[in-house]
This record gives structure tokens, sequence and C-alpha cells, in this order.
């Protein structure tokens, strides 16, 4: 006779460092070429309490790894300090606590599954374990989350910066066209359909939907806030000389948000174009990057000079709040499902977590220098970002005994250095290449 008691096991294989390093720390560590898995058991076997984990190297050295199991139980277990490549698995599961199988028979013993570990990527392992007195048999079955997969688009521009989501449910992107800075229109198909802005100069950064259906993009050289329509109708309004507008947001008062990057203020522009700047306390060096709506009704911004995260009300109060890590190099932020806003640090290779009350905590992200950017809240309650020298996506689970765990997918393109991306209207998550060249989208 045979008995089936399903047990599902999810592994994730990531990178596991010892410490984190800035831009420049070319330093090697001696765990940088090891890995982890993280193993979800549920349903185990009704008696099972203990199993066994061993991983042989191909070296041929075991490592054996206990996880103590209660019946039923749904528990989150980590096995770190793995080598990264081919390595053979084992399971063996005892009815006794693991504090007692010494000397002691394993109930259940699989045979062995040769995986190869690399970081960042899913593992489907399939543990058959086999009753050791004969009497039946266990399937233990995997079952893994897919990773995305990654559809890319040819935008005909490089530098491609900025995206969001437009009015006429494609997305709109900046971008520069062979000298000529655009923005850009691509349909959830991939058709792409890009209007010049010939009088700007630079980059073109931040893009965002306004309240009048058009879509409003910063001018991060030419000192200038753009709207244009849906059909390509284009105007430029003027802001401080050198101020290097740099993204945008829409307020909770149905006006226009931006960050100075370089003037050390917060501007507001009215639909008709009338521009306010309120400076930031830490002043002209505070370099604002990134901006967002929270859910308080106020606007929330890195400042990467500062190293602070700044709140200013529609009234323009601007309180900052100081970022544990220093020289963190902020990027940018997003206001997540948990009513929390999120931001990326390119230095300190961390996401943040900033709640409306100003109390912030940081996740390491597991590829040492991958300099994270964008930042989006996925249709999948999690946040998601891009990682513009690790040149993958990264995840961040934000509900369940996962909380804060970082998983890593890699883009096809070699070294695309992904800098924008938004939910798109299809449930998907849409992303530049600044140097690929390509829009990129994947369905979470």
């Amino acid at each position: 006779m045979t008995t089936t008691n399903p047990v599902l096991l999810t592994l994730f294989v990531s990178l596991a460092a010892a410490a984190t390093g800035g831009c420049g720390d070319n330093q090697g560590h001696p765990d940088d070429n090891l890995g982890s898995i993280t193993m979800d058991l549920t349903l185990a076997p009704t008696d099972a309490r203990c199993a066994v984990i061993t991983i042989t190297t191909p070296a041929g050295s075991l490592s054996p790894r206990q996880l103590n199991l209660s019946p039923g139980q749904t528990a989150l277990f980590n096995l770190s300090g793995l080598p990264l490549g081919t390595v053979t698995l084992s399971e063996q599961v005892f009815t006794v606590s693991c504090n007692a199988t010494a000397g002691v028979s394993p109930t259940w013993a699989s045979n062995s599954v040769t995986v190869t570990l690399v970081a960042g990527m899913p593992v489907n392992v399939t543990f058959d374990l086999l009753r050791v007195d004969g009497g039946g048999q266990v399937n233990v079955t995997s079952n893994f989350p897919t990773p995305p997969v990654v559809h890319e688009f040819a935008a005909g521009a490089t530098n491609l910066v900025e995206i969001a989501v437009g009015p006429d449910d494609a997305l709109w992107f900046t971008g520069n066209d062979t000298g000529v800075l655009v923005v850009g229109r691509i349909t959830t198909a991939g058709a792409v359909t890009k209007f010049p802005v010939p009088s700007a100069a630079g980059q073109l950064r931040g893009i965002v939907t306004g309240p009048d259906s058009n879509l409003w993009f910063a001018e991060f050289g030419s000192n200038r806030i753009g709207r244009m329509s849906p059909s390509g109708v284009l105007a430029e309004f003027p802001v401080t000389t050198g101020s290097g507008p740099f993204d945008m947001a829409v307020g909770p008062d149905g006006r226009l948000w931006f960050t100075e990057f370089f003037g050390g203020q917060i501007g507001q522009i009215t639909l008709g174009g009338t521009v306010t700047e309120f400076p930031i306390p830490s002043g002209a060096s505070s370099g604002p990057v990134g901006i967002t709506t929270g859910t308080d009704r106020n606007l929330w911004f890195t400042e990467d000079g500062a190293n602070k995260i700044g709140r200013i009300t529609t009234a323009g109060a601007v309180t900052e709040f100081a970022i544990p890590t220093a020289n963190a190099a902020l990027g940018m932020i997003c206001t997540g499902p948990d009513g929390n806003m999120w931001f990326t640090e390119q230095n300190g290779n961390r996401i943040g977590r900033i709640t409306p009350a100003g109390s912030i905590i940081e996740f390491p992200v597991p590829t040492r220098g991958s300099s994270p950017f964008g930042i989006a809240a996925g249709s999948d309650g999690n946040i998601w970002f891009v990682e513009d020298a690790g040149n993958q996506i990264g995840r961040l689970t934000l509900a369940g005994a996962g909380f804060g765990t970082i998983a890593e997918f890699g883009i096809p393109t070699p070294n695309p250095s992904p800098a924008g991306i938004v939910l798109g209207p299809d449930d998907s998550m849409w992303f530049t290449e600044f140097l690929g060249g390509n829009i990129g989208a994947f369905h979470p």
C-alpha cells in the first residue's frame, strides 16, 4: 500500500555575503560564493518530528542540516553557507525530535537528488521518501514559484529612464533617440511610438500621468517641466535655472510635485503651469531624487546628498528623517500596499521602508554592489525593484513568514542597466533599460 502525504517544499537560492560594501568596494569576502536555501515545509506527515537534509558537495564532503517539524505546521527554514554549483541533496525524516535522532533509524529516507545552485534562481526538487520499514511510501514534492518570464521590446532609443502608465493604458517612458530627447509610448503588445522634445537637453527623467490626462515629465538638463498630450502636443514650463528637476508625482491636491536635484527644493506645478518651489532644510546639497504621495496625503522624497527621507505637506512644511546606513546614495521611492513608503539605496545596496511616523528599517539585497534604483509595488502585493549594476529584477516579499525576503531574477539582455519600473495596466511589471535600449515586461 502506498501512502501519499505531500510536503510543500519551497527552495530559493540566493547569494549570502558576510558584509555589504558601497560603490568601489571590490574586496572579496570568504562567503561571496556561498548560497542559501529558504525552505517552507507544510503539511508534514502527522508523526514527523525531524527532517535531516544532507548536502553533498562536488568534493564529496557532507553537510547535514536538521529541521524540527511539528504536525501540520507551516515553517520557514534557512540553509545557508551552501556552495554554488552542482550539489547532491538527500533527506531523512524521523518520528522523534532532532535532538533524539542519534542511534535512531529514520522512518523515511529519500533517494538522492542532484541540483545546480545558481544565485537568484529557483530550484525544482522532488524528494521521494520511502518508508524504511517497507510499509509504504510518502511522496514529498516541491512546489516552487515560477520565476517571471521577461519579455523585451526594442524601444528604438537609448538612455531609457523612467516609465509610467498613461491615460490610454499604454506605457510612457523618457529616452534619447539619436541625440533627440523623446517621450515614448509602448502598448502592452509592444508597439512603440516616439514624440520628440527638440528643445530639451541632457536627459528627460521622471514621468507621470496628471489629473488632466496628460503626461508630465521632468527635463533634467533643461530645467523645465514638460507636458505632453497623448497625441504628442507639447508644452514646457521653466523652473529655477540649474535646479535639475528629477522625479514627479501627482499630489493629493491635484497638482504635480517634483524634486530638484541640484536646487535642493521640492517643486509644485499647477495644471496651468504655475510653479511654486519649497526649499529643503538640508539645503542645496540635499539632492532630492525620487518622490511619491503617501497614504498620509503628504509627499515623501529621497535625499541623495543629505542621506535622508523627506516629507512635505501640501502647504510646504518639510520634515526629514535620517537613514541608518551612511552614504546610502538614495534612489527612488514608492508607496507600498502596506501603507508604508519603500525606497532604494544604491551604495547601501539595500531596500528601505519608512512608516508614515518616520520609523525606518532596511533590507540588504543579496547581490553585492547591485545598485538598486527604480522601485514599485506589484500586483502580487510585493515590492519590485531594478538593479542598475546587478542587471536583475528584485522582489521583496511583504506578507507571511517570508516578509523581507528578497529574490532576484535575471534579465535576458546582457548588462541592460535597468532604471525605472512600474505596475502596468495588464498587472505586469514594466521597466526601462538605460543601456539595453529595451522596454521589459514580466508578470509577477
